[in-house]
């Protein structure tokens, strides 16, 4: 059980991560850009493309742990539920 346990801990930590790495390039894209009057707007297509394929990339992990941990929080209550024993109908927790 606390295999599951540790299981399910290590895949929020990683969607925490990928969550972050989303946030993080977000905010150096729009670092990157100028809007000063001296400088012209350029559309920088390479910066947006890897913004967009890293994104995507860290939306999949992310519904993919989202949905892992969902199982693993439905295989420990499952377990926890067995380990409880019953007598005469009532629930005698330790």
């Amino acid at each position: 059980m606390i295999s599951l346990y540790l299981a399910m801990q290590n895949a929020i930590l990683t969607k925490n991560i990928a969550q972050s790495q989303m946030i993080q390039s977000s905010n150096q894209m729009l670092n990157s850009l100028s809007f000063g009057n001296s400088q012209p707007l350029r559309p920088s297509f390479a910066k947006a493309d890897m913004l967009e394929l890293s994104n995507k990339a860290n939306e999949t992990k992310i519904s993919v742990l989202s949905r892992l941990i969902e199982a693993y929080e439905k295989a420990l209550g499952k377990k926890i539920k067995s380990s409880v024993p019953k007598y005469c109908g009532l629930n005698y927790k330790a």
